[in-house]
């Protein structure tokens, strides 16, 4: 069966590579057609356009000869340096056009008037340069004589330019209409062939498109009849091997399995409702009981201790720190009884320094306290009553530690994404076992919290572990304590991890 569907895959020719063989088939096709068309036009715009260069060549070496005479006879007349100098240029310009003329021996009217230009001028151009010389020599009857026979020679060279030029033009009129009614007829072909490519083209994608449309179009009019209710409509018939006969193939099974799935749920239906009633009645009662569990926390003790604390202090000094004590306590509790609510982290440090100068007074100042916040990050927005719970436990597991003053300190820093609050301790420390167990809280059943914590009044949350179920609630993450010990007798630090959202 495995080796059936392997050899299925192997010859399988899926939709994409049809549609990219049909298009590069058709790019190649016109690519080569239009290269075949372009190179042909081209070269017969070139050669249309050599047909005139050697009427041209001819015009410029008349100018140019014109220009040696007329440089020759300027310093014949004055004798200054710049018509000499004009003269040797102009003169080393005649000579490479000179170069471009024919001077062997070649059959043919136009190869031989070329050869005669050629010789005529080698004539030409070594009687001015003596009339040059006997000029520069002060030989006036010999520069004039060569003058007069170099004006001949010119005139006898235009002349025979001229004549030459002429035939040419006319040779190569003819030649040139030829060559336009070829060009002419090449860009008819060349429009034929591209309507013949281009029809033919047209007649291969409309193939092409049918073939695969048909069957997707049979299979959207089933989906159709499906979607409208009716399921008891036959198979779709599986005629191709690509993605359409593999979603075709799909939406059969899918037919089947809504069938029956339908028929099942239609045998379970009542069974499932009462089910649902009677998880829905339990979930309920398992919801507040966990919510009594976590409200059962408070710890009653520290109302009692902290009052017979005030009623000593009340006793024992003037009614001004009697005063600051019960504010503190006042300050506390009220915090306190409205802990569900969201408040800036600023608040949560005022409470924890309510809370500190109260241990303080029970303690008799046997605790120290330290705080080193990064004041940039306290308005950020936290649950209420997650600093104190930390904190307290602190103070449970450090005063009465035998040979040191019990030290609490708080540290609040911004590092990469998160806010790091850590809160240190000089205690006896947590042994692994009991970080674990503080940690490792099932995370489903704080999820089963979230709507009891956030909705219900009188719940303080004390403790680490109701702390860390209302931090993973309301950031939704795990990730939100990290509690650190060396061992016993050597304290402990917790952080708390807040992601730090920039505003």
């Amino acid at each position: 069966m495995i080796k059936i569907k392997g050899l299925i895959n192997k010859y399988r020719v899926s939709i994409r590579f049809r549609v990219m063989l049909i298009c590069i088939g058709i790019m190649s096709v016109l690519m080569l057609v239009n290269v075949y068309n372009y190179v042909n036009i081209n070269e017969m715009i070139e050669n249309i356009n050599l047909v005139y260069v050697n009427n041209f060549r001819l015009n410029e070496l008349k100018e140019e000869l014109l220009s040696v005479q007329s440089c020759m006879t300027e310093y014949l007349e004055n004798k200054n340096t710049d018509s000499m100098e004009n003269y040797y240029r102009h003169v080393q310009i005649y000579r490479e056009m000179m170069s471009e003329l024919n001077r062997d021996v070649i059959d043919g009217q136009f190869y031989i008037m070329e050869k005669n230009i050629f010789n005529i001028s080698e004539a030409y151009i070594e009687c001015t340069d003596r009339a040059i010389e006997y000029k520069r020599g002060r030989n006036a009857p010999k520069y004039r004589m060569e003058y007069l026979q170099s004006d001949k020679m010119k005139r006898y060279l235009t002349s025979y330019i001229d004549s030459l030029n002429n035939s040419r033009f006319k040779a190569n009129s003819d030649n040139h209409k030829i060559m336009i009614d070829v060009l002419e007829y090449t860009q008819k072909i060349s429009i034929i062939t591209l309507l013949i490519v281009i029809g033919s083209t047209l007649i291969l994608i409309y193939a092409a498109t049918t073939r695969i449309m048909f069957p997707l179009r049979r299979l959207a009019a089933t989906a159709e009849i499906v979607a409208g209710g009716k399921l008891d409509v036959e198979p779709v018939e599986i005629t191709t091997n690509d993605e359409i006969g593999v979603v075709t193939k799909a939406f059969n099974k899918m037919l089947f399995s809504i069938r029956a799935y339908i028929d099942k749920i239609t045998e379970n239906m009542e069974r499932e409702r009462i089910l649902q009633e009677k998880e829905l009645l339990m979930n309920t009662h398992l919801k507040e009981a966990q919510l009594n569990y976590l409200q059962s926390q408070i710890n009653p003790h520290f109302l009692f201790n902290t009052l017979n604390a005030g009623a000593q202090l009340a006793m024992m000094e003037d009614a001004g720190k009697t005063y600051e004590y019960i504010q503190n306590v006042a300050e506390f509790y009220r915090y306190n009884i409205n802990n569900n609510k969201i408040v800036s982290l600023s608040d949560e440090l005022e409470i924890v320094d309510n809370y500190m100068y109260i241990i303080n007074v029970r303690y008799s100042g046997d605790l120290s306290y330290s705080k080193d916040i990064y004041e940039d990050v306290t308005s950020v927005l936290v649950p209420s009553m997650i600093l104190q719970p930390i904190v307290e436990n602190s103070v449970r597991y450090s005063v009465g530690v035998v040979g040191r003053k019990a030290h609490i300190s708080i540290s609040i820093t911004r590092e990469d994404d998160y806010i790091c609050i850590r809160v240190s301790d000089n205690g006896k420390g947590m042994t692994e076992d009991t970080i674990n167990e503080v940690l490792n809280e099932d995370r489903s059943e704080l999820n089963d919290y979230k709507h009891d914590i956030q909705n219900k009044h009188g719940s303080n949350g004390v403790g680490l572990k109701n702390v860390i179920a209302r931090l993973r609630l309301y950031f939704e993450a795990d990730n939100v304590m990290e509690i650190y010990s060396e061992g016993s007798g050597k304290g402990t630090q917790i952080t708390v991890l807040i992601p730090y959202i920039d505003c």
